[in-house]
């Protein structure tokens, strides 16, 4: 890799305060490494995990961190990065093609550039990273990009017979985005002087789970490497860095969070390459599912028996895909005389009704990334999980054989728990853009009596005005 390269991200990487020390480091939540909405993600081409993210792997994921470098350095966001991936995946499939095709026998590159000089020469048009700025350079002049759909935004930089061409590659290159999102070097002095951690000379995926799961759940200390000296070597422990420790003793709710923490790694054991999970004396493993958590022997202390922190052990073999959630602290909505409240402060963008040459069963709130989603009224959790092309979603039970439902959060973004109670304006989970999204925003339904209805309708007849459409 091209040394100026190496530098430009380096110099972008926020490193924090090393304690020249193994083990444990705090840190203060304005340092987390999640990804602000609107902030470049930055990666290091040069310590990608192997793969496979979203089915892609090896030089593909490379090269998908080479155009997420290019557009970090031109100061874009990271919607642009992924809609630069999204754009290679449907021009190459994330390989730089020496060769073009019927309608551009002199296309090249990831972006399949042509040779009419507004592109560069065929060794830039060749090269990852000076191909991703050049397409960059390109998109960064689309006036009112932001609120275009992704496959619009590419089309007006690729000028494709088709508009709608890019649309199917939205989702994998979100994965791939949030699956290399603050990847930086690891090792034996770069993952101790790189992370938000003090987690030491961990594996190289160690390093991404800790620091992308660490800041998803805003975990503060996080434990790594440990000298074999110290303790019996386990082939999947601390001496042989694979293992973390998420301490959860010194943040707010600590052992809620700890819940929803060790929830999430179970649900992503494969892509995360889990080989066990220790929380509140009980151990858990993906080769033995249908025994759930075992419990543990009694080993004296909260701190051995993980009372106040989720142990995780790993394979190694991960693909670090994960999604990615900025964890906000949670905020009342506004709940009117009638006991009900709009899920969203957000404007609509789409309606009940036909759409797509289907239907569409709810309202979709343009909300941003991370923004609050509120209970439309108090009930009960019947459940709260994936849901395939929602991602995953809420479902409440409320009086009067009234059903509502939220969806398209990440798996961080789910505040609350099957079986829960709930109470109207209560924040139950955080927008995401999980499932068949393409961007972050409220999808929420009305069912009465099992048959869906207008959710804007009805909440207006319960004394709720939404948001105008936008």
């Amino acid at each position: 890799m091209n040394w100026q390269r190496t530098a430009l991200v380096a110099v972008m990487v926020p490193v924090a305060l090393i304690v020249m020390v193994v083990g444990f480091v705090m840190f203060d939540e304005a340092d987390t490494a999640c990804v602000p909405d609107g902030v470049a993600a930055v990666v290091d081409p040069a310590s990608v995990p192997a793969g496979p993210i979203a089915g892609f792997a090896g030089e593909q994921l490379v090269n998908a961190a080479h155009i997420m470098a290019a557009g970090a350095s031109m100061g874009l966001t990271v919607r642009d990065q992924q809609i630069g991936v999204m754009t290679a995946i449907g021009e190459s499939t994330l390989r730089a093609l020496d060769f073009g095709d019927a309608a551009g026998p002199d296309s090249r590159g990831l972006f399949q550039q042509r040779d009419n000089g507004a592109w560069g020469t065929y060794e830039e048009r060749m090269d990852p990273y000076r191909s991703a700025l050049a397409f960059f350079r390109v998109l960064s002049e689309v006036s009112g990009r932001e609120a275009m759909e992704p496959t619009l935004v590419a089309n007006a930089v690729q000028r494709n017979a088709d508009p709608y061409h890019y649309r199917p590659f939205w989702e994998p290159a979100g994965l791939i985005v949030q699956g290399l999102a603050g990847v930086q070097p690891a090792g034996d002095a770069a993952s101790a002087s790189t992370s938000p951690y003090e987690i030491g000379p961990v594996r190289p995926q160690t390093a991404v789970v800790a620091n992308t799961v660490g800041a998803m759940f805003g975990i503060r200390t996080v434990g790594g490497w440990r000298d074999p000296a110290t303790e019996i070597y386990d082939p999947q422990g601390h001496p042989a860095g694979l293992a973390l420790d998420f301490m959860i003793n010194d943040i707010t709710d600590g052992t809620a969070v700890g819940d929803r923490l060790a929830e999430y790694l179970m649900a992503n054991a494969t892509d995360l390459g889990v080989a066990y999970i220790i929380w509140q004396q009980r151990i858990w493993s993906p080769e033995r599912p249908g025994e759930g958590w075992r419990l543990m022997e009694d080993r004296g202390s909260p701190t051995q028996n993980h009372m106040d922190h989720v142990h995780l052990s790993l394979t190694g073999d991960g693909s670090s895909t994960l999604a990615v959630s900025c964890t906000t602290p949670t905020s009342p909505g506004q709940v009117n005389g009638q006991g009900w409240s709009a899920p969203s402060d957000a404007a609509i963008s789409s309606g009940f009704g036909a759409r797509w040459g289907g239907m569409h069963y709810g309202t979709d709130f343009a909300a941003s990334c991370d923004a609050p989603i509120w209970a439309a009224s108090s009930g009960t959790v019947t459940f709260a999980g994936p849901a395939s092309g929602y991602g995953n979603w809420i479902k409440i039970s409320h009086e009067g054989d009234v059903v509502t439902t939220y969806g398209h959060m990440y798996t961080a973004g789910l505040l609350v728990r099957t079986g829960d109670l709930v109470q109207a304006g209560q924040q139950i989970g955080a927008v995401g853009a999980a499932g068949d999204s393409t961007g972050c925003h409220l999808h929420f339904e009305v069912l009465v009596a099992g048959s869906y209805v207008d959710p804007r309708v009805f909440l207006a007849e319960h004394g709720v005005q939404t948001g105008m459409q936008s």
